[in-house]
């Protein structure tokens, strides 16, 4: 299938981006929660991650989540989220250097990268 415009545009400013998504501080997703420390990822509810999600897609911001497969390997990830919907989320994934599509109810937690490295 043919990517469409806003895809292919999220995936060039995502490339574009380098490195910095990969090696910035984060922040809680949640209002009221300190700093993410030690680059330990927080449990975020499914409303929390997919309002997170949502949002990121709206300004275009990277996020930092955490994922397991369908082998249940957890591992962690830093993804610049493009379309949110049918309980899939693709975005250009900073860690893997391609888009890719995760399923919702795989990422156990999301946080924002901290503003002061954006």
């Amino acid at each position: 299938p043919v990517p469409d415009a806003t895809l292919l545009t999220a995936a060039i400013r995502a490339v574009r981006a380098g490195d910095l998504a990969s090696t910035a501080p984060l922040k809680a997703a949640r209002d009221g929660d300190g700093p993410v420390q030690g680059g330990e990822l927080p449990r975020t509810t499914a409303a929390e991650t997919l309002a997170t999600m949502q949002a990121a897609v709206l300004t275009g911001e990277a996020l930092w989540i955490g994922y397991v497969n369908a082998d249940g390997a957890a591992s962690q990830r830093v993804i610049a989220p493009v379309r949110v919907e049918g309980g899939f989320v693709t975005a250009y994934d900073h860690t893997a250097d391609e888009v890719r599509t995760y399923p919702l109810h795989r990422i156990t937690g999301v946080a924002e990268l901290a503003d002061e490295e954006r």
